[in-house]
């Protein structure tokens, strides 16, 4: 999570968006010849509930571990208690650039930080309660890939945002009415143009996000193609006051 903790896209949270929306379906693939994230350590991670005992002399590791690559630089560095990582983290890459930090910064709160191999941010995490309550993560040229910030909580978004690689914005989700769980929705084109825009409702029992209210639907040149009413995620023809 939502970094590298298990770094399915979620991780992401598959947040069901109805009406043929195609949050997901656009998203650009820019993982070809970027290094894997090292994750080998996080099985040790004790904050982030890693089950997995590490040995030394076949008994469990005690105090600063320290690990290097065959050339001699350091690739980790970690404090253990009976095999587990209790106060954090580092990791390195074999130039020597730091791969990974995961730091304890207080009862029940870490942050995460997670590098490419030339020192470009890659993703930063913000826990709290030992949940991923904040997360970040950036294309290797350093340009915002996605953003997405939960409720103390967790039970709900503050924004889910996704971004293209070239920085425009992609699809935006921010929460303006708490009470209700109202959201304004818009998603755009490659090229910055705004494709559609309306209001969403969080749907807690179907764990969804609908659309309600007047969406706008536009054009690639900015053009308006059509106004469409929705009543709990459903299209309808009628004014939605009349219901």
């Amino acid at each position: 999570m939502k970094a590298f903790l298990s770094i399915s896209f979620l991780l992401i949270m598959t947040m069901s968006f109805a009406q043929g929306d195609d949050w997901f379906n656009n998203l650009e693939n820019v993982t070809q010849d970027v290094e894997e994230p090292m994750l080998y350590y996080e099985r040790f991670n004790s904050f982030t509930e890693g089950d997995s005992v590490r040995r030394c002399d076949k008994r469990p590791c005690n105090g600063i571990i320290k690990d290097y690559y065959e050339n001699g630089v350091l690739k980790h560095k970690g404090y253990y208690e009976s095999g587990r990582l209790i106060t954090g983290y580092e990791n390195y890459y074999d130039n020597e650039q730091l791969e990974r930090n995961f730091k304890i910064i207080g009862t029940g709160s870490a942050l995460l930080t997670v590098y490419y191999k030339d020192g470009t941010l890659r993703s930063r995490v913000e826990y709290r309660k030992k949940n991923a309550i904040k997360w970040e993560d950036y294309y290797p040229n350093g340009n915002i890939e996605f953003i997405e910030e939960y409720d103390k909580k967790m039970q709900y978004y503050i924004k889910y945002n996704f971004y293209y690689m070239n920085g425009n914005p992609q699809n935006i989700l921010e929460l303006v009415d708490e009470k209700e769980r109202i959201y304004t929705s818009k998603e755009y084109y490659r090229n910055g143009s705004i494709k559609c825009e309306g209001l969403r409702q969080q749907n807690a029992s179907m764990g969804d996000y609908v659309r309600i209210g007047e969406w706008k639907f536009y054009n690639d040149d900015g053009t308006l193609k059509e106004t469409v009413n929705y009543y709990k995620g459903e299209e309808i023809e009628e004014d939605i006051d009349d219901l």
